[in-house]
């Protein structure tokens, strides 16, 4: 059984700044509303035999964006980014250029580029982990697609074990 969100319809939303390192036209600090569609596809479970309460999903989707909105996307693991925090700013450069920003204003996420599609994996793999602390164990797949706009995305199905 698949469960499905449209992110446009349900709010699932955040407006953030991101720089796509080394593109031509992207490298540059600019941003998005993105909105967030999740479809989870697993066996019926639980007294009420859902595969997930809507509530339930639509909650840790809310709390991902929530986390990321109003503030610059920065990719943790990109190989070519070098970062540095003195006091409560965090410097970063990239090739020839070199940046600063306040603490507050930034997030730095365990990806290697802030793409659609590496925050699709990014969005996928923080689902899972929150899904499995809540004890699901009856998804079988969760599938994530980040919108830099309508019409304009990138999905990503994350298989997991089902128990």
């Amino acid at each position: 059984m698949m469960l499905e969100l449209n992110g446009l319809h349900a709010g699932l939303r955040f407006s953030s700044a991101h720089i796509v390192f080394g593109h031509p036209t992207c490298g540059v600090i600019h941003g998005h509303s993105y909105y967030v569609d999740v479809k989870l596809y697993g066996e019926r479970a639980g007294d009420f035999k859902f595969v997930c309460d809507f509530k339930i999903i639509k909650k840790i989707v809310k709390e991902i964006c929530d986390e990321l909105d109003h503030k610059l996307i920065l990719p943790k693991n990109h190989e070519h980014v070098y970062y540095e925090l003195r006091d409560k700013t965090l410097y970063f450069k990239y090739e020839n250029k070199e940046y600063s920003i306040p603490v507050e204003d930034v997030i730095l996420l365990p990806i290697p580029s802030t793409t659609a599609e590496d925050l699709a994996i990014y969005f996928a793999n923080e689902i899972a982990d929150r899904l499995k602390n809540l004890g699901f164990s009856n998804i079988n797949w969760i599938e994530v697609s980040i919108n830099e706009g309508i019409g304009q995305g990138a999905c990503y199905r994350k298989y997991l074990e089902v128990k």
